[in-house]
C-alpha cells in the first residue's frame, strides 16, 4: 500500500509539472479531496510578509475551522497551505491524517512553487519595467486574439502610434534618468486619457502603440488621438528640483485603422508607423491618419 501511496504522489507530481499554475492547484485539491476528504482549501505564497493566493476553493457562508501546512521555498519564501473544515469531525479526520497530508504536499509544494514563478516571470516579460505598460511580448501574444473578436463582431480598432518629438535631443541635454521620467510621464498620461478597455504598449525606446478597441468612425480616432497630444503638451517634466527647471515635451502620432488599413497585425502595425513617419514630417505635435492615396510610398522595413 506504502509502494502505491509512493507511486500515485509520483504520478501527480509529474502531472503538475506539465500543467500551468491554475492547472496545477486545481490538481493538488482534487487530489486532497479525492484521498483525504479535504473540501475546502486555500493556497498562499507568502514572501516578506506579502501574501498572494494564488488558489481559493471556499464558501463564505460556511464558518470555518482551520488547519495549515507551511513550507520553506526559499530564503524568504513559504508556501501555505490552510485545509478548512465546516465540522468537528470533518476537522479532527485532517488532523489524525496530518502526516500522510503533509508527506505528498512536501513533494507538491516545490513543483507548485516552479509554476508560480514561471507564471511571475512571463508577468514581468509582459510588463516594462520602467514604465508599467505593456510589452511586445503582450503584443505579440494576446493582441492577435482581439484583432479576431474585432473580426467576428464586425467592429474597427485603432492603432496609434505614439512617438516622442525629439527625444534623442532629451538624452544628450539630460541623461538617461531625465529620458525614464519622460517615458513614465507619458505612459501615464496615454493611460489616464483611454478607457480601462484600451491597451497602452511600450514598442521601442521613445515609442508607445494605443490600442482603441471598438472605434466607431475614423473622426472618432483622430479625436482620441488629438485628445493624447493635448494632454501630454500639458505636462511638465522638472528636471533640476533645486532650480524647478522645467521640460516641456511634444508627441506626434500615426493612425491605421483594422480592419480598413490591414488584416493581419503585422501589416497594420507596419500602416501606424508609415502613418507616424508622415506625421513627424508634418512638424512636432501632429498626427496622421494612414491612407493609401495620401501616404507617400515609403518603405519602413
Amino acid at each position: 500500500m506504502q509502494q502505491y501511496s509512493c507511486e500515485l504522489i509520483i504520478s501527480e507530481n509529474e502531472k503538475l509539472k506539465l500543467s500551468d499554475l491554475e492547472k496545477s492547484c486545481l490538481n493538488i485539491f482534487d487530489y486532497l479531496k479525492l484521498h483525504h476528504g479535504i473540501n475546502f482549501l486555500k493556497i498562499e505564497v507568502i514572501k516578506e510578509n506579502i501574501i498572494d493566493t494564488i488558489f481559493s476553493f471556499l464558501d463564505s457562508n460556511i464558518e470555518y475551522l482551520e488547519n495549515t501546512l507551511e513550507f520553506q521555498e526559499s530564503i524568504d519564501t513559504k508556501l501555505k497551505f490552510t485545509f478548512l473544515s465546516n465540522t468537528k469531525a470533518e476537522q479532527n479526520s485532517i488532523v489524525e491524517n496530518f502526516e500522510k497530508i503533509k508527506a505528498p504536499l512536501q513533494i507538491f509544494s516545490q513543483s507548485l512553487y516552479n509554476k508560480f514563478m514561471e507564471k511571475k516571470l512571463h508577468e514581468l516579460s509582459l510588463v516594462d519595467p520602467i514604465t508599467g505598460s505593456y510589452t511586445r511580448t503582450y503584443l505579440n501574444n494576446y493582441v492577435t486574439n482581439l484583432l479576431s473578436l474585432s473580426n467576428r463582431e464586425q467592429k474597427k480598432v485603432a492603432f496609434v502610434k505614439i512617438g516622442i518629438d525629439q527625444f534623442r535631443a532629451v538624452i544628450d541635454e539630460y541623461d538617461y534618468e531625465i529620458g525614464d521620467k519622460v517615458l513614465k510621464l507619458l505612459a501615464n498620461t496615454l493611460k489616464n486619457s483611454v478607457r480601462e478597455s484600451d491597451i497602452v504598449i511600450k514598442i521601442s525606446d521613445d515609442e508607445f502603440l494605443v490600442i482603441l478597441l471598438n472605434v466607431i468612425t475614423e473622426a472618432n480616432a483622430l479625436m482620441i488621438a488629438k485628445k493624447l497630444v493635448d494632454n501630454f503638451s500639458k505636462e511638465a517634466i522638472v528636471v533640476d528640483e533645486n532650480t524647478k527647471q522645467i521640460l516641456m515635451k511634444t508627441i506626434s502620432g500615426g493612425i491605421s485603422i483594422f480592419p480598413d488599413n490591414a488584416t493581419s497585425i503585422d501589416e497594420i502595425i507596419k500602416k501606424s508607423d508609415i502613418a507616424l513617419y508622415e506625421a513627424k514630417n508634418k512638424g512636432r505635435g501632429e498626427i496622421f491618419l494612414y491612407n493609401d492615396e495620401d501616404t507617400n510610398k515609403i518603405d519602413l522595413f
